[in-house]
């Protein structure tokens, strides 16, 4: 993010998010950021539950403030996929992704942490750390191993959480969701 406007448009969309109670947790570059190393990032990945019934008011709420494509909203609902709005006035974008039907991702939301941001105070729901680390080996993964990024941005948490993390939860999961060869390389790397 850059600065105290970006982190606005982030809790003005989680403000909308949190009076529509659909639970929902910031991911990606955001939360690696909070956990680890600040890297510039100029978007935010949200994933949230499905929230279908309230999907007309979501954009009610937005539309003065954020481009969003009902049509591509509606239908990652229906598929579990993702959408993303943008604020007009900034261009900054926010990629939503709608919880695939997964143990990882449900427990994910509710491992979620409540976190601060900026000055103003507002607790905004994180991705926990451990599951920050997952999301990213799995993208590196995905990335066949090229997404530099995604690597660095594992062992900034590493670093900025060590002692912190709970290595037996970190662990299982990296096993049920085939990262552990990644998870061990980013450790040992990180205690060099």
């Amino acid at each position: 993010m850059n600065g105290q406007h970006d982190i606005g448009i982030l809790e003005r969309l989680t403000d909308v998010l949190d009076s529509l109670k659909i639970t929902y947790a910031v991911g990606g570059s955001l939360a690696s950021s909070v956990y680890g190393t600040v890297r510039f990032t100029q978007d935010a990945d949200i994933t949230v539950e499905p929230f279908g019934p309230v999907a007309d008011k979501f954009c009610d709420a937005l539309k003065d403030d954020f481009y969003i494509r009902t049509e591509s909203m509606r239908q990652a609902l229906q598929n579990r996929s993702s959408f993303n709005v943008i604020h007009f006035a900034t261009a900054f974008k926010i990629d939503i992704f709608v919880r695939a039907e997964n143990e990882f991702e449900e427990q994910m939301l509710s491992r979620s942490r409540k976190l601060r941001l900026g000055d103003s105070g507002k607790a905004v729901s994180f991705v926990s750390a451990e599951d920050i680390i997952l999301l990213k080996l799995r993208r590196f993964r995905q990335s066949e191993g090229t997404s530099e990024r995604q690597w660095s941005d594992v062992h900034g948490v590493l670093a900025g959480q060590a002692g912190a993390l709970d290595l037996e939860y970190l662990n299982s999961w990296a096993n049920k969701l085939g990262l552990a060869d990644l998870l061990e390389k980013a450790i040992s790397e990180s205690k060099t």
